[in-house]
């Protein structure tokens, strides 16, 4: 699974206002919404940004997980994270390590929203 590849805009190492604790925050690039207010409108592309697999995005998290502590983690945004069926690998080893998982949408792909909150791959979802 780890060859499946997506568009990551950027990450921030020390987030502390995308969700509880210290953050590693990952934005993605690419969402169709194009909202009047969006906090993000840089991450609207869908290929902008840099090719990451799985465990390529894992290694760069891990790097910072001595501040996440016990209410920080990993907080993943945009663009529109659930046009983004190719993250699922990637959350599901980030649950499976333990660590919090916030979900920054907009809700207009309420179906794989779902089925991330069946799995229990999401701790939060904003």
């Amino acid at each position: 699974m780890s060859e499946v590849k997506g568009y990551i805009h950027s990450t921030e190492s020390f987030g502390s206002v995308d969700g509880p604790g210290v953050r590693f925050i990952i934005f993605v690039s690419g969402c169709p919404m194009r909202c009047q207010f969006c906090h993000n409108p840089d991450t609207w592309k869908m290929q902008d940004g840099e090719l990451k697999t799985t465990d390529e995005l894992l290694k760069t998290a891990l790097r910072y997980k001595s501040y996440w502590k016990d209410k920080g983690g990993i907080t993943v945004s945009g663009g529109e994270p659930l046009m983004h069926t190719e993250l699922d690998p990637f959350l599901k080893k980030v649950k499976q390590m333990g660590f919090f998982i916030n979900l920054m949408t907009n809700g207009s792909y309420f179906e794989h929203l779902k089925s991330l909150v069946e799995q229990e791959l999401v701790d939060r979802v904003v």
